[in-house]
């Protein structure tokens, strides 16, 4: 009888024992998938983390909605930006008041908090503006005009090394007689250096050269009227014009075409804008100094994009222009990008 409960006892702790293992079993298939949610839930926050530290915010001050030039390099800021995931915020300058509108544009960026501001069209007078952003750990990156505020990047093209080329160019296709120099804002860098570069160089090439002075101060309606009043003054004396921008070199062809001058003088402008390009082909336009206005914006955000991930990028990086006539029009509207932007 004991041998028998002995027996029974032995059978019965076996089963608690079988029971238990069974148990432990089965607690660790239920703990593992829980374990892998675990880690796989931790991969998964790192991974937002890093995802939203490579997402930067980035706020660009375009100097002017309506400029054709700028529209092609605010389409290269947006499609760089978009490539490199960086969020753009945009606003624009208002042309009465440059200065004053970029001071409240990067008091608005400042409180959006961005990470960098990329911006163009300045001059020094807006460093103390720029100097405010930094202080505020912002990143700067300029397009064309530098401010000289110091710990920034700027973007550009030589200007005065562009309009000597124009000037060297025209020198050998023109006649002697009277040249129209239209001029831009002539408080702005960019537009001295055109002048200068260009009046200067044709200058010292040809001695039977007479340069008539326009100050447009960038506006259409302005150089229009000057090259009217210039027409009125000099008639066919007037064997070329050199615009510092693109919009006087338009308006001076509508006012030779309806003197009746276009065939007898040369026209030549400074952009590089879609409309520029047109009109070469048309032959309304016999020259343009070629700026790469849409790699401009392109290597300004990836600028950004590199300082804001601890690269670094040189303070001042120069592209080329290039005088652009209807031997190489398709070629440079090939390799500048223009093609989306032609109407």
């Amino acid at each position: 009888m004991k041998t028998k409960i002995l027996a029974l006892l032995m059978v019965i702790a076996a089963l608690i024992s079988l029971t238990a293992c069974s148990e432990k079993s089965n607690n660790n298939i239920t703990d593992n998938p829980s374990a892998e949610s675990n880690v796989g839930s931790t991969d998964e926050a790192n991974n937002t983390v890093k995802d939203e530290q490579k997402a930067f915010k980035v706020g660009f001050v375009c100097p002017e909605a309506t400029n054709e030039g700028w529209q092609v390099t605010a389409a290269a800021i947006e499609d760089t930006a978009k490539e490199l995931n960086i969020e753009i915020s945009k606003l624009y300058l208002d042309p009465s008041d440059y200065e004053g509108s970029f001071a409240l544009a990067v008091d608005t960026f400042i409180q959006q908090k961005v990470d960098a501001i990329i911006y163009g069209g300045a001059d020094e007078s807006y460093a103390a503006t720029v100097h405010k952003a930094q202080e505020e750990g912002i990143k700067c990156v300029e397009i064309d005009n530098p401010t000289n505020a110091g710990n920034l990047w700027n973007i550009t093209v030589d200007s005065y090394a562009a309009a000597a080329v124009a000037g060297e160019w025209m020198a050998k296709e023109l006649d002697a007689g009277v040249v129209l120099m239209i001029n831009g804002d002539m408080a702005r860098t960019n537009a001295q250096q055109r002048h200068d570069g260009f009046v200067e160089t044709i200058t010292n090439l040809r001695s039977d050269i007479e340069i008539h002075e326009i100050y447009a101060n960038w506006d259409s309606t302005t150089a229009l009227a000057g090259v009217e009043d210039a027409i009125t003054q000099y008639g066919n004396r007037i064997v070329g014009v050199f615009s510092a921008w693109d919009g006087g070199a338009l308006a001076a062809v509508s006012a030779l075409e309806v003197a009746g001058l276009s065939d007898n003088v040369i026209v030549c402008g400074f952009d590089g804008t879609p409309t520029s390009m047109t009109y070469i082909r048309e032959g309304k336009l016999q020259a343009e100094v070629g700026q790469p206005l849409y790699e401009l914006g392109k290597v300004g955000m990836q600028t950004v994009n590199t300082v804001l991930t601890g690269g670094e990028a040189e303070e001042k990086t120069v592209v080329g222009c290039s005088i652009v006539t209807a031997e190489n029009v398709e070629e440079f509207i090939e390799s500048a990008g223009l093609e989306r932007f032609m109407n």
